[in-house]
């Protein structure tokens, strides 16, 4: 099913970040262990801002302990990008460039919670309903948060196979165009066309 799948190159990164901290499978995702394994301070407050604070030394990711483990999650891993691939305080940023930042942390999120060499150690069912259940199950993550991930995985696929397709058909029309590749039927209508185009000069 995931043979076409590409990983992006942010997705890669994390992949390699979590593999060199020895986060390797869905257990290896809670909060807690994920902080401590890439050094991050998680800060339990009720009514707390869910907000990271960081710097080049150090960083601490508020959480409301009174929301579901789903929810914190998502919140959590959304937060995590910003010590992890963001620079500076965004109190001082524009809105345009936070609002760039937060949709790196909404992408970031998909492959944080679900990492991709995950999902495909799981036995994984055929309907897509099914398979949105399962990861938001085994990746304690909300329902919409995994059916947004199965259907980011099914466009790559979609795109990996339309692409290939792409190449394929190109590939297919140089060599037709290619002279060398000719019958000797076509070769001989390409000859009486030429000869009549260059009398009609």
């Amino acid at each position: 099913m995931f043979d076409s799948y590409q990983k992006t190159e942010l997705e890669i990164w994390l992949e390699n970040l979590y593999l060199k901290h020895d986060i390797i499978s869905p257990s290896d995702l809670a909060i807690d262990n994920v902080a401590k394994k890439l050094n991050m301070n998680i800060a339990y407050m009720e009514g707390a801002r869910e907000v990271a604070l960081w710097d080049e030394e150090d960083a601490i990711i508020f959480l409301n302990p009174n929301k579901p483990t789903e929810t914190m999650r998502k919140i959590f891993f959304h937060e995590l990008c910003h010590p992890l691939r963001h620079h500076g305080d965004q109190e001082r940023f524009v809105d345009s460039f936070i609002t760039l930042q937060e949709r790196q942390a909404n992408q970031f999120v998909l492959y944080a919670a679900m990492p991709f060499y995950m999902i495909k150690q799981l036995d994984l069912p055929q309907s897509e309903h099914h398979l949105s259940s399962l990861l938001a199950f085994t990746f304690h993550v909300p329902l919409r948060l995994a059916q947004k991930r199965v259907d980011q995985i099914k466009r790559r696929i979609q795109q990996a196979n339309l692409d290939h397709e792409f190449i394929k058909q190109h590939s297919n029309y140089k060599k037709s165009y290619d002279p060398s590749n000719w019958s000797h039927e076509t070769k001989a209508i390409m000859d009486q066309l030429y000869k009549q185009l260059k009398g009609a000069q």
